[in-house]
């Protein structure tokens, strides 16, 4: 089927969806942009693990990624009906990129109920209290993709999960992690805590030394806010401290850089004396 008007229902909801959170939790659905990003979406509702509400794509696109991505899973990713071919000049007005991909895609919300039968009891997760920066979500996603942690758990005062800035740097992991979004970090604790999974509070001092912690057991890693960190009543419900050492004058890092060292710490097994 073929879309040429911005005015079509369809491409005003991707617009709408890339612009306003209200819109994405009134209709259960995110808007993904980029040639790869769509791709690995496509890949992922082939295989089942998501739904797939609406395709866009150009001739040019599939002409320039044809060799490089395999295109042809947009066309099996949901019902040949909501797959749409648009113009060129219809692609630039659906993006607020600079450059236009000419692949687009609306997909249904995939975090999931935190709730036991979600959770793997002998798995490690990462936690995210009020982190704001939709770019260190992104990468802490990916990171945590690329680990291999049993899921990713952020309270709901964190940038939006769906925000395209998030999206975009998840580069597809959102739609491969397991995903949970929990109104008070005292629920996610309490979980944890319920099915033996150890929490561990990212603190800048006065925690245990990652490089000695025994993270090889069924466990979470707690990350706070980029500038504050994480209150002081959240991580004293933790069950331990944990902290990055660091020499010179530096005092923190950027929550997305101490995220990825802890979690390459927590796979790598950390120290098991």
């Amino acid at each position: 089927m073929h879309i040429n008007s911005k005015d079509n229902p369809r491409v005003k909801l991707f617009r709408k969806l890339l612009s306003s959170k209200k819109a994405r939790e009134e209709h259960g659905l995110f808007a993904v942009e980029g040639a790869r990003n769509c791709v690995d979406t496509a890949y992922e509702a082939v295989c089942g693990r998501i739904k797939v509400h609406s395709v866009f794509y150009t001739q040019t696109a599939l002409t320039k990624y044809k060799n490089t991505l395999k295109t042809d899973s947009l066309f099996s990713c949901t019902r040949p009906e909501d797959v749409f071919e648009i113009s060129d000049e219809l692609a630039k007005k659906m993006t607020d990129e600079g450059n236009s991909q000419g692949i687009y895609m609306i997909v249904f919300k995939v975090d999931l109920p935190f709730v036991t039968e979600y959770i793997d009891k002998n798995g490690k997760y990462l936690v995210l209290d009020n982190l704001q920066d939709p770019g260190n979500l992104g990468t802490l996603l990916r990171t945590a993709d690329a680990v291999g942690v049993s899921g990713v758990v952020m309270t709901d005062n964190c940038v939006d999960l769906y925000n395209p800035k998030v999206v975009r740097s998840a580069m597809g992991s959102t739609t491969r992690l397991d995903l949970f979004v929990v109104d008070n970090f005292l629920n996610v604790a309490t979980l944890f805590d319920e099915l033996g999974i150890v929490t561990n509070a990212a603190v800048v001092r006065d925690g245990e030394n990652i490089t000695e912690f025994d993270f090889d057991r069924p466990c979470a890693v707690v990350i706070g806010n980029e500038g504050k960190g994480l209150p002081r009543e959240h991580s004293d419900i933790c069950k331990n401290r944990v902290t990055i050492s660091m020499h010179g004058n530096i005092e923190s890092l950027n929550a997305a850089c101490a995220g990825t060292i802890i979690l390459w710490e927590m796979f790598r097994g950390g120290s098991h004396g």
